[in-house]
């Protein structure tokens, strides 16, 4: 099979458009070698077939309906909130036990933040990188799950929150009430409890001073009776 210079300019074309950089690039430098030299080595032959059928029209027509159809679903606000949700855990998790993992998608999340931001749908290869993350099923459980505290309700932070030296200053004795329910998006991606709850936000105000925001699964609800008692 003989490969043309306007073959591997279409391939380039394709590939941009299905975010192949990488495959692009690779392209371009068969092109430019194509020119230089006039022919390919058979292995630069039989690799620019594999390129090719990769970046194809048909996969770039198929690639499109796809397009079409997610941009369609970004009208249903229930499609379109579950992957802000995703974005904006991806954008700014700090989580050091997936931080590779995270990173590797904050390019496709921030993309997706920008194009909403713009009242926009989208590329869907962005929202599909997000959607198949090892995370998004716990995270899917935290998002569909509503909050477990409800506004003013009296909580103490978890013993488990704190060191040994911090327990015998008694700071786990230290009480608040909820100002705020989900102040900030969830950064943090853990197994959904049914009662220890997600790692949804909500900021507290301390009785003692000071005002701190929190993850659900960092606090705990003070019993009213028992507080009067003592």
């Amino acid at each position: 099979m003989t490969i043309t210079r306007n073959q591997l300019r279409n391939a380039v074309i394709n590939a941009e458009k299905l975010g192949n950089n990488r495959d692009a690039s690779t392209i371009r430098d068969m092109a430019k070698n194509l020119k230089k030299w006039g022919s390919l080595t058979s292995r630069q032959v039989d690799f620019a077939k594999v390129l090719m059928e990769r970046n194809s029209n048909e996969k770039v027509k198929a690639a499109e309906g796809v397009q079409d159809a997610h941009r369609l679903g970004w009208e249903n606000s229930e499609y379109r909130e579950w992957i802000v949700f995703l974005a904006r855990f991806f954008s700014k998790s700090q989580q050091t036990a997936y931080i590779h993992h995270i990173q590797n998608r904050r390019v496709a999340a921030n993309a997706i933040l920008l194009a909403h931001l713009g009242g926009t749908a989208p590329q869907w290869r962005h929202c599909e990188r997000l959607l198949t993350s090892k995370l998004a099923e716990r995270l899917r459980k935290i998002y569909d799950h509503p909050p477990i505290y409800s506004l003013g309700e009296l909580v103490a932070i978890r013993a488990s929150e704190f060191s040994h030296w911090e327990m015998q200053q008694g700071s786990h004795l230290a009480m608040g009430f909820i100002t705020e329910i989900e102040p900030s998006p969830v950064d943090t991606v853990g197994t959904y409890n049914k009662t220890k709850g997600g790692t949804k936000t909500y900021k507290v105000m301390f009785q003692a001073g000071g005002e701190r925001t929190l993850r659900e699964n960092q606090i705990k609800l003070v019993s009213r009776k028992n507080h009067n008692k003592e």
